[in-house]
């Protein structure tokens, strides 16, 4: 596992560049998890940029995927598209921390519903990037996600040798 040297402050390209696992949970607004998911993402450097391809299991069943591209504006700013975000996203590293907004359309209950993610995402000692999103409808909360990336292990010498 990739970790961060104390001090380091996020540089969200390099993060997201390569394979990555994350595990989360999606909460009502009085805190009960209603929904648990994994997902594999692929971090892609471009020439000012990063496209990152997620893939979401949910407990159950159901599957998503999402494919996002992040220009690097500079000074700690970026600025993403997907499929499903409403606009753009927009967000600011402060040292450690990334703060991202953004509109997206989401079915819910078979229903496209459109909804404000407000995410706060910090590097931890471990090298994990924490992310904590509220959710709103109308500027309503309506729930919050939590959830833990980190860079997928990487595939013993032997292993990878094999399955080549």
């Amino acid at each position: 596992m990739v970790s961060a040297p104390t001090g380091q402050d996020l540089r969200l390209e390099e993060f997201l560049e390569g394979s990555l696992v994350a595990e989360g949970e999606f909460r009502d607004p009085f805190g009960r998890v209603r929904r648990t998911f994994t997902a594999q993402l692929t971090g892609t450097r471009l020439p000012n940029a990063i496209r990152v391809e997620e893939h979401f299991l949910y407990n159950d069943g159901e599957t998503d995927d999402r494919e996002w591209l992040i220009e690097v504006l500079g000074d700690g700013h970026y600025r993403g598209t997907a499929n499903d975000v409403v606009d753009v996203a927009e967000g600011r590293v402060h040292g450690k921390r990334l703060d991202w907004r953004y509109p997206i359309e989401l079915k819910i209950n078979g229903r496209p519903r459109r909804l404000t993610f407000a995410d706060r995402f910090e590097l931890d000692g471990t090298g994990a990037l924490i992310n904590t999103a509220r959710v709103s409808k109308f500027g309503l909360p309506v729930g919050s996600v939590h959830q833990v990336i980190r860079k997928a292990p990487a595939l013993a010498a032997g292993q990878a040798a094999t399955e080549a």
